[in-house]
Order: structure tokens, then sequence, then C-alpha cells
């Protein structure tokens, strides 16, 4: 596994022309592409699914440290992971985080007794300098999460998060969960991406991840992302 992870990253130049979106500057990670990978824990798992390839973590030392901040100088994007989750993880499962341990974008799930999950998504603008007429700033962050709203574990999902100067909306399969007043401003260029795990390597994620997406703009639900629906059919 680790000498087909270094052969993807020396292969990423020659596999990102190959990538395409009707929206100019979409990436896609999968199995088939990833960004320049400068660390990597455990052994993950890469595997076909009938549709294309996918990872599997395995909750325990299972991750992947990518150069890329994908959404760096972006004015609004729509991320979308497709992913299945494990019944019988620990509660607390965070498999992707980009930018840093400050400015970040992480996506979580909470995973109950009964094998059902709910959605987590955080993020996270920083501290503005004081100023005269704000001497103590607060912190811009928001967390969209609902413990009310549960899935069934060990099924494919399309996680998503819009984020514009609007605000910030999550999704699960295109079904909106939470909102966010909190103004999306590109302040998370620095740092880098962490798939399988929280950048600090805690609450390591047990189950699959198909393929990632990040486009520039808010996508109308109608052109989100329906991997998980070929994926649950196969």
């Amino acid at each position: 596994m680790k000498r087909l992870i270094t052969c993807l990253a020396l292969l990423s130049a020659l596999c990102c022309a190959a990538q395409q979106s009707r929206v100019p500057g979409t990436i896609i990670w999968s199995a088939d592409y990833v960004p320049p990978i400068f660390d990597y824990f455990g052994e993950p798992q890469i595997f076909w699914t009938g549709i294309g390839q996918a990872v599997h973590f395995n909750g325990q030392g299972d991750g992947v440290f990518l150069d890329a901040v994908p959404v760096a100088g972006m004015d609004e994007f729509t991320l979308e992971v497709v992913f299945r989750q494990d019944g019988d993880a620990a509660f607390e499962q965070r498999f992707l985080h980009i930018g840093t341990m400050d400015k970040r974008i992480l996506f979580e799930t909470r995973v109950k007794p009964d094998e059902t999950w709910y959605f987590d998504a955080f993020v996270n603008l920083g501290t503005p300098e004081p100023t005269p007429d704000n001497p103590n700033p607060v912190r811009l962050s928001a967390t969209l999460i609902d413990e009310k709203l549960t899935h069934p574990a060990d099924r494919w999902y399309t996680l998503t998060l819009t984020a514009s100067k609007d605000g910030l909306v999550s999704y699960v399969d295109g079904v909106e969960q939470c909102r966010s007043k909190l103004a999306w401003a590109p302040l998370v260029n620095e740092g880098f991406t962490s798939v399988g795990v929280r950048q600090n390597k805690v609450c390591w994620f047990k189950g699959d991840i198909a393929k990632i997406r990040i486009t520039p703009k808010v996508l109308p639900k109608e052109e989100f992302l329906q991997d998980h629906v070929k994926l649950n059919g196969q």
C-alpha cells in the first residue's frame, strides 16, 4: 500500500490533466488521483467498489497528509465527500481537515451505539486583529451539527458543505442539515489537507472515502455528486 501511495503521488501531475468538470477550477480527488503526499500513516487500503476505486481507513492509525489547500483563494465553494461510515467506529470521527489547526475546515461524524451517525461540519476563519472599534474580537467560526439528524451507517453517502458571503449550509445526500450565517471569506489559505484523521492525529476515521470534490462556486443541489446512489445500488 505504501508503495502504491508513493506512486500515486509521483503520477499526480500527469493525472491532473485528466480531471475535468463543467466548472473551471474544480478539484477532484480520488484513489486514482491525489495531490502530492508528504506523509502517511498506517496502511490505508485501496479497493474496487464496482464504479471506481475507494480507500478504506481502519480507525486505528490510517491517514494521509496531502500537500494542498484546495479552497485557497476561493470566494465561495462547494465541498463534497463521498464516504461510507463504519457502524462500529468510535464516537468521534474526523476525516477531512483542510488548512491549519487555527484556520480550518473539518468534516466529522458522530457515531452512536445504534450504528447511526450525524454530520458535523466545522469552519474556523480565525480571530480578527483588534481595532479601536473592536478591541476584543471573537473567533469567526461555526459548527454545523444537529444530533437529531441521524443516518444509518455502513452505506454510502455524499456529504456537502457550501460556503459563500451569504453563509454556510451542510447537506447529506442533498438534504439540508444545518445553516450558519457566518460569511465565508478566503482566509483558509495555508497548511495542508489530512484525510482519515484530524491534523493533530486524533479521532481516526473508520470507513471508506471514494471521492472528494471542491468546486469554486455554490452549486445548486441538482448538481451535487450522485456517486452514493450508484455505490449503494452496485
